[in-house]
């Protein structure tokens, strides 16, 4: 490509980016936080799965900026060698002058890319997107110690899912709208919120997003020759959602050595596909052992998993909140000698059991929560589908709350 073709990719590009904006929901990020930190020479960088919003984010960020817009996910620019990116910027000036920021689509497709990126930061403000976290690893991760500034997205939360459906509520909730907050759950529980699965109303989309996922931030990332055995393998992974995961028993069962399921599995994670929940076992000590497993949506699940459990389907969403709310850290999972808890979120000092209490809730899971608080030093809680009281158990008082009002906080 020459420059001139360059430019004009670039200008259509800009035009569907404006149409975006103009369609776009707004997202429940602290903007005004990431763009304090977006000074020079600091690099934003945009993560999560693919097809989460990252670009839109993006984009909605820079909205009232003078800014240059680059998407390498478009097919015209991705065959680009690190060597020709010169003509990017020269065309980037041609189009947009002498502009301050500059959006960088998914450029890790550009492999080599990072010196490009780690000149122009000196001079101009930059944001790049990605889908996969090893996106600011390597060279530029090297130069950029401490100068960049990383942010998880995630598909629609529940409260995006309603402002994206229309349905605006506020406290006090009527007996009529916790009921149809519970039918929006319902319904964000079975679709999932990627916005193109939402804005075409169709599940069958969930499936091409899966597909991608794996194709393009895995198996072409990893070079997996076995595509068959990684996509039984990523099944296996799906369906066990909120639970343990044994590496070594799936390998005996898929019959493919351990080092290989121990690369797919991060493989998986480094896409932002899934989030491994590790063990806390006291307040200095953390252990890698097995590791717990949730989805980054449940459309996914309902679309892989062949068993689809509500309590379960419950606790992934939980867990996908707090991993929104806390950006990936601090949160683990507790389990001791006779005892369990679903999670641990050090940064609200909370223990949290997630249970769908259609028969009443186990005495296994209150002295488990019971038992861990007294350790641990936590405030208990527990996420029910419909109860909202303070249970007093064996002289701890144990907040109970319906899981739809925790989503919307």
């Amino acid at each position: 490509m020459n420059v001139e073709e360059i430019k004009s990719v670039l200008k259509e590009q800009r035009e569907d980016a404006d149409n975006l904006m103009s369609k776009a929901i707004s997202r429940d990020v602290p903007k005004e936080e990431l763009l304090v930190n977006l000074s020079i020479p600091n690099v934003l960088a945009i993560l999560g799965v693919r097809r989460s919003g990252k670009s839109t984010l993006s984009l909605l960020l820079l909205k009232d900026k003078k800014f240059a817009y680059v998407d390498f996910d478009d097919e015209r620019l991705r065959n680009l060698k690190a060597e020709e990116l010169h003509m990017v910027e020269q065309a980037i000036y041609e189009l947009y002058g002498n502009t301050n920021y500059i959006l960088f689509d998914e450029i890790q497709n550009i492999p080599g890319w990072e010196p490009f990126v780690s000149r122009l930061r000196k001079t101009k403000r930059i944001v790049l997107t990605g889908s996969n976290s090893k996106l600011l690893s390597g060279e530029l991760a090297t130069s950029l110690t401490g100068r960049h500034v990383d942010f998880i997205l995630f598909p629609f939360s529940f409260k995006e899912f309603l402002r994206f459906k229309g349905a605006n509520y506020t406290e006090p909730f009527t007996t009529r709208e916790r009921a149809e907050i519970k039918n929006y759950l319902r319904e964000y529980m079975s679709i999932g919120g990627f916005p193109e699965a939402l804005l075409l109303n169709s599940k069958q989309i969930i499936n091409s997003i899966y597909n991608d996922i794996l194709l393009r931030d895995v198996v072409q990332r990893l070079k997996i020759r076995r595509i068959s055995k990684f996509k039984d393998f990523s099944s296996a992974i799906i369906s066990l959602y909120s639970s343990e995961v044994s590496l070594n028993r799936i390998a005996k069962m898929l019959k493919v050595d351990y080092k290989t399921i121990d690369e797919w599995f991060y493989g998986l994670s480094s896409s932002y596909l899934i989030y491994p929940v590790e063990r806390y076992t006291g307040k200095l000590s953390r252990i890698a052992e097995n590791k717990k497993v949730y989805v980054v949506d449940t459309g996914i699940i309902q679309e892989v998993s062949v068993k689809k459990d509500f309590g379960r389907l419950m606790e992934n969403l939980v867990a996908v909140y707090l991993l929104r709310k806390n950006q990936n850290r601090g949160v683990y999972f507790v389990k001791g000698e006779d005892y369990e808890v679903d999670f641990l979120d050090e940064k609200s000092g909370e223990l949290i059991q997630v249970t769908y209490d259609e028969d009443g809730i186990k005495e296994r899971e209150l002295s488990s929560l019971v038992k861990a608080s007294s350790l641990l030093g936590f405030k208990p809680k527990i996420i029910t589908w419909d109860r909202e009281e303070v249970m007093d158990y064996s002289g701890k008082k144990i907040m109970m709350e319906p899981l739809w009002k925790f989503l919307l906080k």
